[in-house]
């Protein structure tokens, strides 16, 4: 690429961020997609739901893409319908012993998100 003016390197500057910013919101929300899922393979079931709501695993949402101080990221966990309770089988009670789904979930997906994350961010494909 040849550059002629400082308008030029400005315009291509530009073009260069916004190359970067698409396919940064592209591989985090590939990675965000793959962490929910995996933590909805993840999420135990039960035959017993006292609560008359949806299984906890068919309630992991994936938010969208933002932006905050600078880094991007997306919200992955479960909805307001039973996320209020999903700690309970997580961390236990005194009555249950804690399944720790969630920290498995955050080691098993790690390796996965972040091929997500290499495979969108290649330099030169923009």
């Amino acid at each position: 690429m040849s550059v002629t003016g400082d308008a030029e390197i400005l315009l291509n500057i530009q073009k260069l961020s916004d190359g970067y910013d698409r396919k940064a919101r592209k591989a985090v929300r590939a990675g965000a997609k793959t962490f929910g899922d995996q933590l909805k393979g993840n999420t135990p079931r039960s035959n017993e739901d006292r609560t008359g709501k949806v299984p906890l695993a068919q309630d992991v949402k994936v938010g969208s893409v933002t932006i905050s101080s600078g880094e991007y990221e997306a919200q992955v966990g479960y909805g307001t319908e039973k996320g209020p309770i999903a700690h309970f089988p997580n961390s236990g009670t005194s009555k249950q012993s804690p399944q720790h789904f969630v920290e498995e979930t955050q080691e098993q997906a790690r390796a996965a998100v972040l091929m997500d994350f290499i495979e969108n961010l290649r330099v030169g494909d923009l």
